[in-house]
């Protein structure tokens, strides 16, 4: 890591179990769930030759 760009972030048990269920949802077998996660996140991204 860059030390220049380095951040500590304090993190309580509620992050932990908030990026539990997200990881579940993103990597488990229901299609759905991530679908919508994904499109609704989509507009934060900018992607610029995602096929290159």
């Amino acid at each position: 890591m860059d030390p220049d760009n380095r951040r500590l972030l304090r993190v309580s048990p509620e992050d932990a179990a908030e990026a539990d269920n997200i990881f579940d949802m993103l990597m488990g077998d229901r299609v759905e769930p991530r679908r919508k996660f994904i499109e609704d996140n989509a507009v934060y991204v900018d992607v610029k030759n995602i096929d290159a």
